[in-house]
Formats: structure tokens, sequence, C-alpha cells
């Protein structure tokens, strides 16, 4: 635990120093909350609540997420330390877990800072009908963030393609989990495909969060982000372990 700490404590401070991570974190969720503030002004007060006032503060998350899941290992591997970090004595999966702990701190700041933004510029009302339930899907959903980038930074690992990847996957995620729109006006293999994306039944909580809703669809929908946030920590245990075998055997982790 105190490996992760330290991590976590050492990580927060190298990201912050960077400028390009300070933008993401500080002025990106001003952009993303002026920008779905204005779209969605004049539309319900639930679909403002949902999309500009939460959604806004889902896509700055997830891009803090995003990048800083691909850039960490990217920049090891480049000054040439990953191959110290994956054979430290605590092991490489403890010191990589540190370094999301202290990105997803980073990450639920500018996911306040856009909700506070959209707040204060457009002073509209905002709606929660069970503030409860909000409280519980966003602890969900930072658990269920720190998992999935855990999937990301094992697969960026053993990836000779890290900055394309990153940039790829962005983008697409955003469109599929309905942070800045309904999932349902995307075609029904879209929507099936969104199911396995946990941002997608975070959005649905936000949604019965806002509107409320039967005790049976919020139960579904806490038992269906919870088991995705489990599977996404059962397939990244995997993929470390399965990293680790390939790199003691092919010894890429310098190959850039």
């Amino acid at each position: 635990m105190r490996a992760i700490i330290t991590s976590a404590i050492v990580q927060m401070k190298q990201s912050i120093a960077r400028p390009m991570f300070r933008f993401c974190v500080f002025l990106g969720p001003i952009f993303a909350g002026f920008l779905l503030g204005m779209i969605y002004k004049n539309k319900s007060i639930s679909d403002f609540t949902l999309y500009a006032f939460l959604g806004s503060g889902m896509t700055t998350f997830w891009s803090s997420i995003c990048f800083s899941s691909a850039s960490d290992i990217d920049r090891e591997k480049w000054v040439g330390t990953l191959p110290i970090l994956f054979t430290a004595p605590i092991g490489f999966k403890t010191i990589v877990l540190g370094k999301i702990l202290g990105n997803t701190i980073w990450g639920v700041v500018s996911f306040f800072i856009s909700m506070f933004v959209v707040g204060v510029v457009f002073a509209l009302p905002i709606k929660f009908v069970n503030i409860p339930y909000l409280i519980l899907i966003i602890l969900l959903t930072i658990l269920s963030m720190v998992a999935l980038a855990l999937i990301l930074s094992g697969l960026f690992t053993i990836s000779r393609k890290i900055r394309i990847l990153m940039n790829f996957i962005e983008y697409p995620m955003t469109i599929l989990s309905g942070m800045v729109f309904p999932i349902s006006i995307l075609p029904q293999p879209l929507q099936w495909l969104s199911m396995i994306l946990s941002p997608s039944w975070a959005m649905k909580g936000f949604e019965l969060a806002i509107n409320g809703g039967k005790s049976a669809e919020m139960i579904q929908n806490t038992l269906g982000l919870s088991i995705i946030t489990v599977i996404y920590f059962v397939l990244s245990y995997y993929i470390f372990e399965r990293i680790d075998a390939l790199c003691r055997i092919n010894a890429s982790l310098e190959v850039f």
C-alpha cells in the first residue's frame, strides 16, 4: 500500500508539471463545459444536467485517463526507464496502479471543474431526483475508470504505436458511451457494443439519478456497472500476467 501511495503522489507531481497535462486538467474542462453548455442550454433541464453538467465532466475525465494511461507508458519507454519499473521488486502492476490512481485523482478534479464551469457560466437549474444514487454511481465510475486505465496501460506496454492508439480510442469511446448525446440515436449494433463499456452504464446511472427510476432499474444498472468493473479488473490482471511472460521472452520493452 505504501508503494502504491508513493507512486501515486510522485505521478501527480510529475503529471501536473507538464503543460499539456495542465491543459487537460484545468483548461480542457472549461472548453468542454462551455461547448456542451451552449449545445444544451435550450434543451430540457434533464438533458442539460445529463449532457452539459455531467457529460462534459465525463468527457474530460475520460480524456485524462486515456492520454495519461498511454503517455506515461510511452514516456517511460522513451527515456529507457520502463525495464527498470518492470523489474522493480514491488512489481510492475503495483507501480502502474499507483500511477493510475494519481492520474485518476487529477481526472476527478477535471470532472468537478467542468461541472463547476457549467453551473456558474450558464446559471441554469440543475436537477437531481436521487442524490445518494448519484454519489454511488460517481464512486463506481471512478473505480471503473481505474480498471479501464489498467487495461489500457497493459495493452500500451507492448504496443509500439501508443500515440496512434490513444488518439484513436478517445472519441469513439465518447460517442459509444453516450457522454454527449443519447446512445439510442446510434445504430443498433453500436448500441449493443456500448453495453461492454462501463461509461455507458455510468451515463445510464446518471440519467436515473436525474429523472428518477424504479428500484429494479437502479439495482440492475448498479449491478451492470459493478460486473463490468470486476471484469475489467480481472482482464487487466490477465493482461499484465501475459505481458510479463511476453516481455521476458521477447525482451522488447526498450523497443520504441
